[in-house]
């Protein structure tokens, strides 16, 4: 069964046009839908594929809000009132977000222990200790912080504690429970399949080409089909540009002299396969290059993240050897006994982060400053904010429309709740699965597990081919664009995947 063509589209009216289908977008169409909008929700490629997809994948507790950035200590920020306040503010910024992650998709998260090495000269332990209270104070949601301070001769065999003991100015660790969504693409397809069963209009692979307001205050979007080219016109009430690093590119569809509001940077995350008593640990920690992460994803270690200014085509951007080589570097001088080289390195992830212009931060731009009423965008939204920004947008439209259906009720209607394996044709189809990376990334995360191999593209292929009426021609053709995403965009070579190793004694064995 093909995906049915944007032209059904045309000439219908919405109350809300989400453009955006990565954490914000989504989880915004499902909140829309909820409250009883009729919401049409389109994304340029695949559900989750751009930002979100490349996120560090944690939800944090806020320690890293009083922790300040490297160089500054605890008691740097806490003399200060001004920055005291927006520290406590961000901080209880993130446990709200992080407990409301927690509990809306448990099946898509899962604790982990971080481990926070100090260093002589740099934080102390009492004021990671006042860190920990004042988190106390702020309420955790009901999650416990499981704080513990160890000192450097008590870590036993604490995973990463060989790693650091060589450095002779450790003074010991904090560790602490923080949270992990391994599977970012998933979360940003299961809240937007959730719109649509909510009675939301959803297309992936469907791009905005033209948009503008009308004499009685609607929006006009003309809509393409990047898949086959055919377009609709459809009318909206509200438009809300949730399109990531692409927000500035959608307002100026309106007008080329909006403000740019993006500014750009790139990340880069690189997966290493540790030993299997890591895999439920993470070392987070402040360097001279900013904050250093480790944390365990979809059985591998993800390390990262660089940050450098972008200015090219977010969908392209692809980590160099020199990043690559430096995140080595950073992880073998923090660690000095890990080793890594670069056959330690399975795959690289680069994200491009639509942060704010100016400021930190998520930031809610009414556009109806710059004389376009009813055209929101947010810049510098996360994943693990993505349900905070949906409910601020929910706040803005229910102040300026009415809803035009009966609510749906707060209950999320189900969805694939298993975690990977191969799905079928038919659930091919009903989740808009169009690819051969849209099913192995993010509907079945196949991709990602350490026995990824031929055969499962194969079958993947096959199983796409009977739901879309493909040739042989077109699965082959599929197979190498594929198989080129992979190599070109996460440095993945498929040609040493085959299957996973037994045992994991080296951190420098990559599954091969």
């Amino acid at each position: 069964m093909s995906e049915p063509s944007v032209e059904m589209l045309e000439g219908r009216t919405f109350d809300v046009l989400v453009v955006g289908a990565g954490a914000n977008g989504s989880a915004t169409a499902e909140a829309l839908a909820i409250a009883g909008y009729a919401v049409l929700l389109v994304e340029r490629s695949d559900f989750g594929s751009g930002t979100s997809s490349r996120s560090s994948r944690m939800l944090h507790c806020g320690f890293r809000s009083l922790e300040g950035a490297a160089g500054k200590s605890l008691w740097q920020h806490l003399t200060q009132l001004p920055d005291r306040l927006a520290l406590l503010k961000s901080a209880r910024e993130q446990l709200a977000a992080r407990a409301d992650f927690v509990g809306a998709m448990p099946h898509r998260v899962r604790p982990v222990t971080i481990v926070m090495p100090l260093f002589r000269g740099g934080v102390g332990g009492m004021q990671m200790d006042t860190a920990a209270a004042l988190l106390a104070l702020l309420g955790t949601g009901g999650i416990p912080l499981d704080y513990k301070r160890l000192k450097a001769d008590n870590l036993d065999d604490l995973p990463f504690a060989e790693w650091l003991l060589p450095r002779h100015d450790l003074a010991g660790v904090v560790t602490f429970r923080d949270y992990v969504f391994d599977w970012p693409e998933r979360v940003c397809a299961d809240q937007a399949l959730a719109a649509e069963r909510l009675g939301a209009e959803v297309r992936n692979y469907t791009s905005v080409n033209a948009l503008r307001q009308m004499p009685d205050g609607q929006w006009s979007a003309t809509l393409r089909d990047e898949m086959n080219g055919a377009e609709a016109t459809v009318a909206a009430r509200m438009v809300l540009n949730l399109a990531g690093p692409w927000i500035d590119s959608v307002t100026g569809l309106v007008s080329a002299e909006t403000p740019q509001r993006i500014a750009a940077s790139k990340g880069v995350q690189i997966g290493v396969a540790l030993p299997e008593r890591y895999k439920d640990h993470g070392l987070v920690a402040a360097t001279d290059k900013g904050a250093f992460v480790c944390i365990p994803s979809q059985g591998l270690h993800l390390i990262g993240a660089t940050n450098s200014k972008f200015t090219g085509d977010p969908s392209k951007a692809a980590a160099t050897d020199a990043e690559i080589n430096d995140l080595l570097a950073r992880a073998n001088a923090l660690l000095p006994g890990i080793g890594l080289d670069r056959s330690a390195v399975c795959y690289a992830i680069a994200g491009v982060r639509p942060g704010s212009r100016g400021s930190s931060g998520r930031i809610v731009h009414d556009h109806a400053a710059d004389g376009l009423p009813g055209l929101v965008s947010v810049t510098g939204g996360t994943v693990a904010t993505s349900r905070q920004t949906a409910k601020s947008l929910l706040r803005l439209v229910v102040q300026q429309l009415k809803v035009s259906r009966p609510k749906a009720g707060s209950a999320r209607p189900n969805v694939l709740e298993a975690g990977r394996g191969a799905a079928d044709a038919t659930t091919f189809a009903a989740e808009h699965a169009r690819t051969i990376a849209d099913v192995a990334l993010r509907r079945t995360g196949e991709a990602w597990s350490t026995d990824f191999n031929e055969q499962t593209i194969q079958d993947i292929a096959a199983s796409l081919g009977a739901s879309n009426g493909w040739d042989q021609a077109r699965i082959a053709k599929a197979i190498s664009d594929f198989r080129a995403e992979l190599a070109e965009l996460y440095r993945r070579d498929l040609g040493s995947v085959s299957s996973p190793q037994t045992d994991i004694s080296r951190s420098t064995a990559c599954p091969s």
